[in-house]
């Protein structure tokens, strides 16, 4: 499992329908990358950053009370963001200065200089260094009592 990128975070999903999905995903990549990675952007669907519309964001060691506290509360809060801001937010609730971006597209000049007077570099790989990659989304359990559980 040296060469996997497991994380939990969310789903986020921009325009009119905005949403936010909690999600885990478990991607294979090389084994150097994936020990360098402790936060990541993943777009597996845009061409260009400008289309951007759907994104995975995931840190390794998050638990779902985690992302609530770090991600899910802090973006609900802002009510709109850029993905400059969304970056921030995890780099600064993984406590790292690092993010690493899967994606077709390349970090602009602009989105890279926000981040920069943050003290947060963008690390972008292409989306094909992903080998496989299993995401599950929006997922909840409910447990149940003792006494109703199976045998």
């Amino acid at each position: 499992m040296n060469d996997y990128v497991i994380g939990s975070g969310a789903v986020l999903t921009a325009g009119p329908n905005a949403s936010i999905a909690g999600a885990t995903l478990h991607a294979q990549t090389d084994a150097a990358i994936a020990a360098t990675v402790h936060a990541a952007i993943l777009d597996f669907e845009s061409t260009n950053g400008a289309d951007l519309s759907k994104i995975v964001v995931v840190a390794t060691g998050w638990n779902r009370g985690r992302v609530r506290a770090e991600l899910i509360d802090p973006l609900l809060a802002r009510q709109a963001c850029t993905l400059a801001d969304v970056i921030g937010l995890l780099a600064q609730g993984a406590q790292i200065a690092e993010v690493h971006l899967f994606a077709r597209w390349l970090p602009d000049d602009v989105l890279t200089a926000a981040l920069g007077r943050e003290g947060i570099t963008v690390v972008a790989h292409p989306l094909e260094s992903i080998r496989q990659a299993a995401l599950i989304c929006g997922q909840s359990f409910t447990r149940w009592p003792s006494t109703l559980r199976a045998a």
